[in-house]
């Protein structure tokens, strides 16, 4: 600590000094009870010296600071296909309510990031490049529908690699981003294939999570209301599997968490302090060059209440 007085200190001390004696003098010159003049010189020198400590303006010194700023690029791929729209999140709600949710508070929670949006179920689609319009991008994730069933023909975790590729390639060649990616899926292949490899990807991201919904039983998938999803070669109702190590592989290649969201997102809100650590980025930090943080503000609300004192004693007593 170290003090930055408003005047000249020696200027400051004597005025106060003054005050204070003077003071002090006119206290013992009343016609008051002895303990009176005490406990009133008392309190008037305890209004001076806050007096004084605030004139001479105590600081505290930083001489190594930081400045830290929102630098993230978040790339949310949800998966879209019709195992999505099974009934085993949480109980018996879909899948892809516990994903349009977790996104809502991803955005919530990282606000000020730029956001992008990329879905997939027979292809894969970009909804929305890197963006800072947060509220178009939870409009995109609220109004996610299931696919026509007749007009799938099967799809593959590896389907939106391109386009996360492309995304995460330009926010890495942006200075001082960071780039995190949340992938929300069932894990679910239906084409019959396997998951290429993600390992391409893990240089050039620096946080994130794989985020799982589902259940190994499996459960019936409802088209948007429209009626369960027939599987043609039995005839009875279809069914989709939450293949976890599927999804755990892939976070393991990308480098970045796997988080089972499946009964809540307590998961997630513990994983999201990390990220938020990612966003903090030191732009200066240096030596030798102070600077002053004021603590005499502290003494301020004592002083005022002594002052306060004070006066209704004086308006009660009309004496000291």
């Amino acid at each position: 600590m170290s003090f930055r007085p408003f005047f000249p200190w020696p200027i400051l001390v004597a005025v106060v000094a003054i005050l204070a004696i003077t003071t002090a003098v006119i206290i013992f010159k009343n016609p008051v009870k002895k303990k009176t003049k005490i406990f009133a010189t008392i309190r008037m020198m305890l209004i001076y010296l806050l007096v004084l400590i605030i004139g001479l303006r105590p600081v505290r010194i930083q001489d190594e600071y930081e400045f830290s700023t929102k630098n993230l690029d978040v790339v949310i791929v949800v998966d879209t296909t019709i195992s999505m729209w099974a009934e085993d999140y949480n109980g018996t709600n879909w899948r892809i309510r516990g994903a349009q949710k977790d996104c809502e508070y991803i955005i919530d929670e990282l606000a000020g990031a730029n956001f992008s949006l990329v879905t997939f179920s027979n292809q894969a689609r970009v909804i929305s490049p890197f963006t800072q319009e947060f509220d178009y991008v939870k409009s995109q994730i609220k109004t996610l529908v299931c696919p026509n069933a007749d007009e799938a023909v099967g799809s593959n975790m590896f389907l939106p690699y391109h386009d996360m590729e492309s995304l995460i390639r330009s926010s890495s060649k942006k200075e001082g981003r960071k780039t995190i990616v949340f992938f929300l899926s069932d894990g679910e292949n239906s084409n019959g294939e396997k998951t290429e490899s993600f390992k391409a990807l893990a240089e050039n991201i620096d946080g994130g999570a794989v985020i799982g919904y589902g259940t190994a039983n499996g459960a019936r998938m409802n088209a948007n209301g429209k009626g369960y999803i027939i599987d043609p070669s039995t005839g009875s109702m279809a069914e989709s599997k939450m293949d976890e190590e599927n999804l755990k592989n892939i976070a393991s290649e990308m480098n970045i968490s796997y988080i089972n969201a499946n009964s809540g997102n307590d998961g997630i809100k513990g994983h999201m302090s990390l990220i938020k650590e990612l966003g903090k980025t030191v732009v200066d930090k240096a030596k030798g060059v102070e600077v002053y943080e004021d603590l005499y503000f502290y003494l301020a609300i004592p002083l005022a209440l002594l002052i306060l004192y004070e006066l209704v004693h004086f308006i009660r007593t009309r004496r000291l």
